[in-house]
């Protein structure tokens, strides 16, 4: 319908919104009539499980840059069986970031607008688009040098301290942690767990981020280990990812996977230092690498013991030697050294007899000095005691005579300032509660006052203060 409204140009024609979305609608209708397979990728999978749609946000880029973009939609009937196929044939669920092959008409609705609904997805095209990413990832490992980093890493003889990537929840964690506990030979290893998404699209930078918080700490671990269960094969494309299996190629530890699938092995297990199919043969491996240890240090110490016995019995034979030896050559020293003492004793008894009558004759030289010098000796020194005697006599009374002298004077004044003899000579001395009285400051009027004389006292009572 054309409705004419006066205007400036009564020529013009305008048309409803409504009119133009139908006129779309008649036009892509009849245009694409029948369904097209096309190929995009998923940048958004909206489900909402509470009605089992699906609005796929559907892209297509080229190098980063997105050139086409359109949603989708997947009914609850036909989405089961679609995720049901391409769980089957690709081990996956479906998910953001998916390159699809989607079987879908387009269809024009004034209200809902430009739509496509998908009513199937051919699950081997994806399969091959992970193939190929796949491969490509591997090839790109190649050539940058970072495929065998984590594999030549030496594998630590006592792989006691570990870091787990898992899932708390997940059964192949608690089948870890249950053969770690329960070993009969009783090792005890230190673990620690860093949680992480396992699946999905979210598992790339989840594992990523605890890779980083682990080798902030590598200092205090010798392996870690990346395990998952229950899930089997379904949701391991993220373990393909390159930038995934980059972080775990140039981990500064040993990587050990235990992702719990039997298939093709995922990029991030071809990398890893050691793959094992289940975190149960994770937990074994490193059991049995304890058990080696443990292994060779008792053979190391069983080799230490035979080696020092063997020791013990080579030096004791030798000491036997050594000592019938030592035995033989004493005796002949002795031997030689009695010889040659006898003799050094004849000489000796020689130079002795001879050495005596010398000394003789010196003791009998200082003898008659002796006899000479000490009376001699002895006289000198009574004169200078007497010398000494005369002279501390004579010191000794001037000593005591100046001193008598000395003490008659002191007397003198002593007596002089008794204060008796001062009471004699007219002075008093007047005392407020038992003590002298030196100045009126001491003094109140009605202060009752004693008054000490040479003979006798007085007592006053203060009427007046002159100060």
């Amino acid at each position: 319908m054309i409705t004419n409204l006066p205007a400036s140009d009564p020529t013009r024609k305008v048309y409803t919104l409504f009119e133009l979305t139908k006129s779309l609608e008649s036009v892509i209708n009849k245009t694409y009539q029948r369904p097209y397979w096309i190929r995009a990728e998923i940048a958004k999978l909206n489900f909402y499980p509470k009605s089992g749609h699906c609005y796929p946000d559907l892209v297509e880029k080229e190098n980063g840059i997105t050139l086409a973009q359109m949603r989708a939609t997947i009914w609850a009937g036909p989405f089961q069986s679609i995720t049901a196929k391409f769980r089957e044939v690709t081990r996956e669920h479906l998910g953001d970031g998916m390159k699809v092959l989607v079987l879908a008409h387009l269809s024009f609705h004034p209200t809902h607008g430009l739509t496509l609904q998908i009513s199937d997805i051919d699950p081997s095209f994806s399969l091959g688009e992970m193939a190929r990413e796949r491969n490509e990832s591997v090839a790109r490992l190649k050539k940058e040098g970072l495929f065998d980093l984590n594999h030549k890493l030496p594998f630590p003889m006592l792989p006691h301290r570990v870091a787990i990537i898992s899932v708390e929840t997940s059964k192949g964690y608690h089948d870890f942690m249950k053969v770690i506990g329960d070993n009969e030979t009783g090792y005890q290893l230190f673990t620690m767990l860093f949680p992480a998404l396992l699946q999905g699209t979210g598992a790339i930078v989840s594992i990523k981020q605890q890779l980083e918080r682990i080798k902030k700490v590598a200092r205090h671990f010798d392996v870690v280990i990346i395990i998952r269960g229950g899930g089997g094969d379904v949701g391991l494309s993220s373990f393909d990812h390159y930038l995934l299996a980059a972080a775990v190629a140039t981990f500064p530890l040993p990587v050990i996977t235990g992702i719990g699938h039997a298939t093709n092995e995922t990029v991030v297990e071809l990398v890893a230092h050691s793959n094992k199919i289940t975190p149960t043969e994770v937990a074994y491996f490193l059991l049995q690498h304890v058990q080696q240890f443990e292994q060779r240090v008792l053979q190391a110490q069983m080799s230490m013991i035979e080696n020092i016995q063997m020791q013990l019995e080579d030096e004791g034979q030798l000491l036997s030697r050594l000592a019938d030896r030592l035995s033989t050559r004493t005796s002949a020293l002795i031997a030689g050294h009695q010889y040659r003492l006898s003799r050094s004793g004849l000489v000796l008894g020689k130079e002795l007899k001879s050495g005596n009558f010398r000394q003789t004759l010196k003791l009998k030289g200082l003898l008659e000095k002796l006899e000479n010098s000490v009376p001699m000796a002895i006289r000198h020194q009574l004169t200078e005691l007497n010398n000494h005697q005369l002279h501390l006599s004579k010191s000794g009374v001037r000593q005591v005579v100046s001193s008598t002298q000395k003490l008659s004077t002191l007397e003198d004044k002593i007596r002089l300032l008794d204060p008796v003899n001062i009471l004699k000579r007219g002075f008093s001395i007047t005392l407020l509660g038992g003590k002298p009285i030196k100045s009126t400051k001491q003094l109140q009027t009605g202060d009752q006052v004693e008054t000490h004389y040479f003979q006798g006292k007085t007592i006053s009572i203060i009427k007046d203060i002159e100060k």
